[in-house]
């Protein structure tokens, strides 16, 4: 089996136990959010904002439309712009704010297990104990807990940063840092705790 179809094949399921973990919630993505409160609208607008601003000022995405005249409102909390890079096109293309945040989230929680599968294996894992990271990482108790927090459940990028950053230690290839750098970028857009973690981690 090729390293193409095996890893797709590895994404595929942990998509699919994802959905099935987070069931009932996942199979209403367009109707449900885990938990109505203040922190789930804050998301809502702040990645609404993001898609917004992406197509209208870019470079002028941390003006956001509060607290009129102060500048760079969106840096008083979470930026969610990592997020947002996956959430945009469900916006643009629907306009569903809560069907957008639900995917986000179902799929950072895919993606965090994919990661833990692929640092396993990049520290000299067998599939299978790499699975079992993969597992853990992504369906911890503690994750669904969270669940309603985008800013605290979105650290998929982090065992990328670390699997690629082991790769580069071990082989020295300036493409495995460059990927690690670029999977640091990815987890700082899109969650400043989890960037924190990953700064302590690293």
């Amino acid at each position: 089996m090729s390293a193409l179809p095996r890893a797709t094949l590895v994404a595929l399921l942990f998509g699919a136990l994802t959905v099935a973990m987070a069931a009932p919630w996942s199979l209403h993505p367009a109707s449900r959010v885990v938990t109505d409160n203040p922190d789930t609208h804050l998301f809502l607008w702040t990645l609404g904002w993001d898609a917004h601003a992406f197509t209208t000022a870019p470079l002028r995405i941390f003006d956001a439309n509060i607290y009129h005249p102060l500048p760079n409102t969106l840096a008083y909390s979470e930026n969610l712009i990592g997020s947002a890079l996956l959430a945009a096109p469900v916006i643009w293309l629907t306009g569903d704010l809560v069907l957008a945040l639900n995917l986000v989230l179902l799929v950072s929680c895919a993606l965090c297990g994919v990661g833990a599968y692929v640092l396993g294996r990049a520290l000299g894992l067998g599939r299978s104990a790499a699975l079992v990271c993969g597992l853990v990482f992504a369906f911890a108790p503690t994750r669904f807990y969270r669940m309603s927090q985008l800013h605290l459940d979105a650290v998929q990028w982090m065992p990328f940063c670390l699997a690629f950053l082991h790769r580069y230690l071990d082989a020295g290839r300036p493409r495995d840092l460059r990927l690690a750098i670029a999977a640091f970028t990815l987890q700082a857009l899109t969650s400043g705790h989890g960037a924190v973690m990953l700064a302590v981690a690293l």
